[in-house]
């Protein structure tokens, strides 16, 4: 199996916070990022890092003109982590860790000490109930943001923007005036500032539409004007994931395939992590192949840990509980959803281990010198 190269801890999402972490003298868990290790030596008094969920590297090449501002500040790409979805790329760029070392292995995960799955922000189970009275994620897979990180250890003031941020922002025009207000403070900042868009369009209307295309000229426009009115500020734009049209598939059409398995799959449905009851491998293996063929890869529990696929180490310590018997890779836009609802929520997805889905931009641009 030829696995796109992955992981890549020197040219990952997780590479750009270290590289942040690395420039206010930090430790960095993994690798840093040389690019943004050279642009960080020109001692900004401000960073900005932006995540802008879901613009993977040719969402913005096929909605945006070559002339574009964001375009024209392109300087490359980074791969994201394994799965390529917001619970494990946004927690990986917020902690610099991959997803093999926070745990945070995708939308839900099979939780050992509960014996059942929990998705992890809304901390509920696969019926939709509570999980715990306490908040699994944030109890259990506990990381420090690099913001805390670097708040603590340089004593300046870090900020992370977004709707349950330090300072609380939604919408795109709220959240760029937080970052202007703070930009434009005395002394150094440094930023993190999260928007959930264009993931939200894409999921609904796909890789091609024009509500896409839109969203993202209007913010290009602002970041444009944002960069004229924050003095001395280095600005990283990347996103957690890509994305791509789907090809759906509902495992409530197959019970003999879902009668096989011990609980629902867990992780994403592009990224399916599977329990298969103990006498019905051979089954399982015979309908897999007959319903799903060549469209995923069917990993084993060894091969997934032996290839390091969330991430490297050290690996949290209920990593190998946390995973199945099998993990189902998609490689092609055919994707098998656990319901229908979930199936009929959307016509566009990530977490498989296609280049469209694992591959963001590299962004950055500096704001105006103070006088």
């Amino acid at each position: 199996m030829n696995l796109y190269d992955f992981p890549a801890p020197r040219t990952s999402i997780t590479a750009l916070s270290a590289s942040i972490l690395h420039h206010y003298g930090c430790p960095t868990p993994n690798p840093t990022l040389p690019q943004a290790d050279v642009l960080l030596a020109s001692a900004p008094r401000n960073v900005v890092l932006l995540l802008l969920d879901g613009l993977g590297e040719t969402i913005l090449t096929s909605h945006l003109p070559e002339t574009d501002f964001l375009r024209h500040h392109h300087l490359g790409t980074l791969s994201s982590v394994f799965p390529p979805t917001t619970a494990a790329a946004a927690t990986a760029l917020e902690t610099a860790l991959f997803p093999s070392q926070s745990g945070w292995l995708g939308w839900s995960v099979f939780w050992p000490p509960l014996e059942t799955n929990v998705a992890l922000y809304p901390n509920t189970t696969d019926d939709g109930t509570e999980a715990a009275p306490v908040h699994i994620g944030n109890t259990f897979l506990s990381t420090r943001h690099i913001t805390e990180i670097i708040r603590e250890t340089c004593k300046i003031p870090c900020f992370s923007i977004h709707a349950d941020g330090d300072l609380p922002a939604s919408g795109l025009p709220e959240i760029l005036e937080r970052i202007r207000t703070v930009c434009c403070l005395p002394g150094p900042h440094m930023i993190y500032g999260y928007f959930n868009e264009p993931d939200h369009l894409l999921h609904k209307t796909g890789c091609s539409s024009e509500q896409v295309s839109a969203y993202l000229a209007d913010a290009s426009r602002q970041l444009r004007a944002l960069r004229e009115v924050c003095p001395d500020t280095l600005f990283f734009l990347t996103a957690d994931h890509g994305f791509t049209d789907i090809e759906g598939l509902c495992l409530e059409d197959y019970p003999e395939l879902k009668a096989t398995l011990i609980r629902m799959p867990s992780i994403e449905p592009r990224a399916m992590n599977l329990f298969v009851k103990p006498e019905c491998h051979e089954t399982f293996l015979h309908l897999w192949e007959k319903i799903v063929g060549n469209s995923y890869d069917l990993l084993s529990h060894e091969q997934v840990l032996k290839d390091n696929l969330f991430g490297p180490g050290p690996a949290h310590p209920l990593l190998d509980q946390m995973l199945g018997d099998y993990l189902a890779v998609a490689k092609t836009k055919l994707t098998l959803f656990p319901t229908r609802s979930y199936l009929q929520s959307m016509v566009a997805a990530h977490g498989g281990m296609t280049p469209r889905e694992l591959t963001v931009p590299f962004i950055s641009f500096k704001g105006a010198v103070a006088k």
